[in-house]
């Protein structure tokens, strides 16, 4: 009986450490993932995708991420006027009021210059297939930023 509970609980403790996400190397058949051909759009979140490609899986898995995320950052620059006015409709109506033209001139030029120097420090890998073909690895990745880091960081310059 104490065999069974020891063996019962050993078990338990090995599925929940190796409760992570893993990732199955699969051969590389001259496919693009579908996930990695269509754009999702969200008004809450940053999407960025991108290829790494290495001998070195660990390589080819930290260029993918680093791309991604210079990804998304192109696309925030991109989107910036989106994005400032996102800001500061929300803004003002968390404040219950309007901002003067003057006062949110002031608002548009601090943020513009914010989101030009903006660097995103934390993100979620929401997709990822790795493949292995003769030359190294290939790893296709997309990262997904929420805008509410932006904002609370905006914050803390306005």
């Amino acid at each position: 009986m104490l065999k069974n509970l020891l063996l019962i609980t050993f078990s338990c403790l090995i599925l929940i450490n190796c409760g992570g996400k893993n990732y199955k190397v699969e051969k590389y058949k001259n496919q693009i993932p579908k996930w990695y051909v269509v754009d999702q759009k969200s008004d809450s979140k940053v999407f960025g995708k991108a290829l790494g490609e290495s001998q070195s899986l660990e390589l080819a898995n930290r260029e993918a991420e680093a791309l991604a995320v210079s990804n998304a950052i192109f696309k925030i620059k991109q989107e910036m006027n989106a994005i400032k006015n996102q800001y500061l409709s929300k803004k003002f109506s968390q404040k219950g009021k309007k901002g003067t033209t003057s006062v949110q001139s002031d608002y548009e030029e601090k943020i513009e210059l914010a989101i030009k120097n903006y660097e995103i420090s934390s993100y979620r890998v929401s997709e990822k297939s790795i493949y292995k073909d003769p030359n190294g690895f290939k790893v296709f990745v997309e990262i997904e930023f929420n805008k509410e880091k932006l904002f609370d960081s905006l914050d803390k310059i306005i």
